[in-house]
């Protein structure tokens, strides 16, 4: 006799999630694999000098463990070491390495700081400059801390386990406050999940037993094998895990961040669009801005599909030059509205995140450079925001001085960490003439569409830079195929941030006219399968907004449940959708021939025009 078919996909899905168990441990063991642990042998009576204790509430490290901790990050050339203690109870310890590759945490500057909740050591020096707080702390307070301290330490903060010290128990509030501070307004859903997940073990050990077997025996022995052994965790703890789930359930914790955030926001921003957003657009141009002809189209209308900002923003294309352009373009009232909150205040620590995922991009900026400059004396990065780049760059470059210019306090915020230095404030045009002849590179990287006038811009690098520097732009490729067919949805057109589009023939030519020589150029390649995933995300943004904006009404729980529905239903068909359009691309004999991607990079040489 056939089982029931609702057993048979019961059977199906606990051998499925015994899988990922075993699977997502050898991952977890790897990572754990890079933990050092200090020894035990050191003694000591008190703090060493010149280093600051930060510990959560109710934690007093041993002296024996600070003294072997402070040895170790002297042999290790650290400035801040995070305690991990050496009972952490399994769920703590995997929470950790679910967060952090401890083989790549140290020697990756973008890296987001993280801790075990117990204790941080941080040398004298970079707690006064950080201006970190006095302890004892709450464990969400310590894991801000950590945060600022990663920042300001970028290459030298790490973990290690501390065998003496004696983990601090959290009550079900403490847990609940600590997890929305590490997944912020994404914590209810790994709620929901590892409900989901406790829930379907249950019920394949209730209604078929046989197949939930490997699944429960895996589940108890993750830990064991994660912490090599180190990390036996509890017996029966499956059932463990229930009742800490529902002890979340039942307990009271503040807001998430971004939730607190957007609460404390929404009452000024909604009293500024009773004005109405007209006054956020400058009059429409007839004339192209690149060229002056009176020959445009409309080449597209879209909303802020990435912050759902209110208004509507038209990009107009030459077709005489075939230059790309916001039109109307907004006002400076309206940068500043649009601008508010996308790149640090409200959206900051989520922009941070995205900028530190483009490791791979910066290093084939400092490739192109370096091919062609040994050592530049002084580089200046136009658009710096919290000069990502240079924190990466400097690492090829280590005798040059960084230097950034920025509108926003970001770029303060860079020189007090010491990512570049020495800041800039205001706008390239204005602050150029004050450093005439300076710099050995300029580097643009997606900075000129975000400005009103793409030409002054280039005029004023031609002034930073001394006779013979280099000037590296990189900017998104209106000519790429997937700009004509996903058409709003280009995740680069990022309306209404950006507001000139520069064709790779245009920029050349703008150089040449302003004495510079372009010695290499890159392209990204053609990728409409990956062009895919990021449209079906703001197809449904756009669907259902992503909730927790303070410009718009506070969501309610059936406008929260739809947004979750909505982001699960994008994901089977954001993946069939990139399958069939790299499958399309692959076809197409137009792409294997080299059709551009979504973005160009040019380096050129400033050699001073004749007459100057």
């Amino acid at each position: 006799m056939r089982p029931h078919p609702l057993r048979r996909t019961l059977r199906a899905l606990v051998l499925a999630q015994a899988g990922g168990v075993v699977l997502n441990g050898v991952r977890l063991r790897a990572r754990a694999a890079g933990l050092a642990t200090l020894a035990q042998d050191a003694s000591g009576t008190e703090a060493p000098e010149g280093w600051v204790v930060l510990a959560a509430e109710g934690v007093t490290p041993s002296p024996r463990t600070l003294a072997a901790a402070t040895a170790w990050a002297d042999r290790e050339t650290l400035d801040a070491v995070d305690l991990v203690p050496g009972d952490l109870p399994a769920e703590r310890v995997l929470d950790l390495l679910r967060q952090v590759d401890t083989r790549a945490f140290r020697r990756d500057p973008l890296r987001e700081g993280h801790t075990a909740g117990h204790a941080l050591l941080v040398r004298a020096d970079l707690a006064a400059r950080a201006d970190l707080p006095d302890g004892p702390l709450p464990a969400y307070r310590l894991l801000e801390v950590a945060r600022q301290v990663k920042r300001y330490a970028p290459r030298g903060t790490d973990f290690v386990l501390a065998p003496l010290e004696r983990a601090v128990a959290l009550d079900p509030g403490q847990q609940l406050t600590l997890l929305r501070a590490v997944l912020d307004r994404y914590a209810t859903g790994r709620q929901v999940g590892d409900a989901a997940s406790l829930a379907l073990l249950g019920a394949g050990l209730a209604a078929a037993p046989a197949a939930a077997l490997p699944a429960l025996v895996a589940h108890q022995l993750q830990p064991r094998v994660v912490g090599h052994g180190r990390t036996p965790g509890r017996a029966g703890r499956w059932l463990h895990e229930v009742r800490r789930q529902a002890g979340l359930l039942r307990a009271a914790a503040p807001p998430a961040p971004t939730v607190r955030r957007s609460d404390e926001l929404r009452p000024a921003y909604l009293k500024e669009l009773e004005q109405g957003t007209d006054r956020f657009f400058e009059p429409r141009v007839d004339s192209c801005r690149w060229c002056g002809s009176p020959d445009l189209v409309r080449r597209l209308t879209s909303p802020d599909l990435i912050q759902h900002k209110p208004g509507r923003f038209t990009l107009e294309e030459c077709t005489t030059c075939g230059h790309v352009f916001q039109n109307p373009r907004l006002s400076p009232d309206g940068l500043d509205f649009y601008y508010r909150d996308f790149y640090d205040g409200f959206a900051g620590e989520e922009m941070e995140k995205v900028f530190a995922s483009s490791d791979e991009e910066y290093a084939g900026r400092v490739a192109m450079v370096s091919a062609h400059a040994e050592a530049p004396r002084r580089w200046l990065d136009v658009g710096s925001g919290h000069a990502h780049f240079c924190l990466v760059a400097k690492e090829s470059f280590p005798q040059t001085s960084f230097e950034g210019v920025e509108q926003s306090r970001s770029i303060d915020d860079a020189a007090q960490r010491g990512w570049v230095d020495r800041a800039h404030r205001g706008f390239f045009p204005d602050v150029a003439p004050q450093m005439a002849g300076e710099f050995d590179v300029v580097s643009m990287l997606h900075y000129l569409e975000h400005t009103r006038e793409p030409l002054a811009e280039l005029d004023a690098a031609a002034t930073a830079l001394t006779p013979g520097g280099l000037l590296m732009v990189e900017v998104p490729d209106p000519e790429a195929r997937s700009a004509r067919t996903l058409g709003a949805y280009w995740m680069p057109w990022l309306q209404p941030q950006h507001q000139h589009f520069l064709s790779l023939d245009r920029l050349e030519q703008a150089l040449e006219q302003r004495g510079f020589t372009v010695l290499d150029r890159h392209r990204e390649p053609s990728s409409p399968g990956l062009d895919v995933l990021p449209a079906v995300w703001l197809a449904a943004g756009r669907l259902v907004p992503r909730p927790w904006m303070p410009w718009l009404p506070r969501p309610t729980p059936v406008q929260r449940a739809a947004r979750a529905a909505v982001c699960l239903l994008a994901v089977p068909v954001a993946v069939l959708a990139s399958v069939v359009a790299s499958a399309g691309a692959v076809l197409d004999r137009s792409d294997r021939s080299g059709r551009p991607g979504n973005a160009f990079r040019v380096l050129a040489r400033y050699d001073v025009p004749s007459g100057s």
